[in-house]
């Protein structure tokens, strides 16, 4: 199915999700590979998950590793993308051997901090993902001019009744979706992404 815009599916944690989002079209997966988060999942389950889906690009998601952890990691697992949250200096990116989606907090940046970090970044990072738990709103000028000038993959607070504004105004390059979590084992529904699905599908 095609969407307005390339999606991105994160964290992805259990089969479900994987099928899920191969299975509807989605571009990424992203898995979370950063120990100090509450959705890490341990390598040796994201491969066997991986093993099992095909169709979208696996995104490995990492937090504070250092470079040799990031890119062996990133050969195990056969990862197609690395997305960083880290301070790795832009220059020090090609060593990962990845194409690079670099993370920006949204929240922890002024106007000027957030155009120098994509500025320094953009000859080594193939896109970047801009996180905030504010409302985008607040920040629609910089998000316009950023979403002009980079591959902007938005992670933002939109729900079913704001995200055609979001597309509208800003154009991004994708936007994340939160793969939201089991209700159990083996068991979840996907009512409240089928309905974000339904939204940005691009109509016959």
């Amino acid at each position: 199915m095609p969407f307005l815009t390339k999606l991105k599916l994160s964290p992805i944690t259990n089969l479900a999700d994987a099928r899920f989002a191969a299975a509807a079209g989605i571009e990424y997966m992203g898995f979370c590979f950063d120990p100090s988060s509450k959705d890490f999942l341990l390598p040796i389950k994201a491969k066997e998950i991986l093993e099992w889906t095909s169709g979208s690009f696996a995104v490995g998601e990492f937090g504070d590793q250092d470079i040799a952890e990031i890119s062996e990691l990133s050969e195990l697992l056969g990862l197609d993308v690395v997305l960083l949250n880290n301070s790795i200096l832009p220059d020090e990116l090609p060593q990962i051997g990845k194409p690079i989606i670099k993370a920006i907090s949204l929240d922890q940046m002024g106007s000027i901090e957030l155009a120098n970090e994509l500025c320094a970044y953009a000859p080594f990072a193939d896109a970047f993902q801009i996180n905030g738990t504010m409302p985008f709103a607040d920040r629609m000028d910089e998000l316009t001019e950023a979403c002009l000038q980079y591959k902007i993959m938005l992670n933002l607070p939109y729900q079913a009744n704001n995200i055609t504004q979001l597309l509208n105004a800003l154009k991004p390059y994708a936007l994340n979706l939160p793969a939201g979590e089991e209700e159990k084992t083996g068991m979840k529904e996907f009512d409240d992404l089928n309905a974000l699905l339904d939204i940005l599908s691009v109509q016959a």
